[in-house]
């Protein structure tokens, strides 16, 4: 120690205080770029599982650009993202009517776990192919380490209670004879139908985007 240059120094003591506060900035220089890390992120598992799914389904490449299927995924508001966008790239409700179609998307918007309604063989096909999708997103979430039960997955984002009500209202049955088809308070099902009108705008802009002119059209009608 004696033979050190700051041995002799008349501000050692400064010069100590000093370079203990240097010390102590760094240390909290480097607490706060940890902070900052994706290290730092408790979601970050979560977060790269989701990414992992986005790219399965073809959402984003490889390169985390967004492609066609994320965009038409970006336009979905009123329902679950990745089950819509599934439901429009497989072509679910292009050999549907409209009336049909409008039918099976109330089960983006409904909310409630009601009875089972009464559904023609073409609309309870068409419900099955849809819970068949969610259950798919579901697994696939599951297998990218995403904590998700698929069978919840698929109820909680997909309620088919209101289908035959709203197949009935867009063929133009008196409002009064719908609601003897359900236990649903009236004005959740006019909610519902409001909603429903969102629903189709969203699904039209994204048939715009995918360049589908029949499901576009059909939108409209609806």
């Amino acid at each position: 120690m004696a033979q050190n240059k700051c041995h002799g120094c008349i501000k050692l003591e400064e010069h100590i205080k000093l370079a203990k506060e240097v010390k102590r900035h760094k240390d909290k220089v480097n607490a706060l770029k940890f902070e900052m890390s994706d290290e730092a992120l408790q979601q970050m598992p979560d977060f790269q599982g989701r990414i992992d799914v986005l790219k399965e389904i073809c959402c984003i490449d490889f390169d985390l650009v967004v492609q066609i299927k994320g965009r038409v995924a970006c336009e979905m508001n009123s329902g679950e993202e990745l089950i819509c966008a599934e439901c429009l790239f497989e072509n679910q409700l292009d050999d549907l009517e409209p009336e049909e179609a409008v039918a099976i998307m109330s089960a983006f918007v409904f909310q409630q776990n009601t009875s089972e309604p009464s559904l023609t063989p073409k609309l309870a096909m068409a419900r099955k192919r849809l819970y068949d999708t969610a259950i798919r997103l579901g697994e696939l979430q599951a297998q990218c380490n995403i904590q998700i039960d698929p069978q919840e997955y698929a109820q909680e984002n997909l309620k088919f209670g209101l289908v035959e009500v709203v197949y009935e209202w867009a063929k133009g049955t008196p409002f009064a004879d719908i609601c003897e088809l359900t236990d649903v308070p009236e004005g959740l099902i006019v909610r519902t139908i409001v909603r429903l009108d969102k629903t189709c705008r969203e699904f039209r802009n994204a048939a715009a985007i995918m360049g589908n002119s029949a499901l576009h059209k059909k939108m409209e009608i609806v």
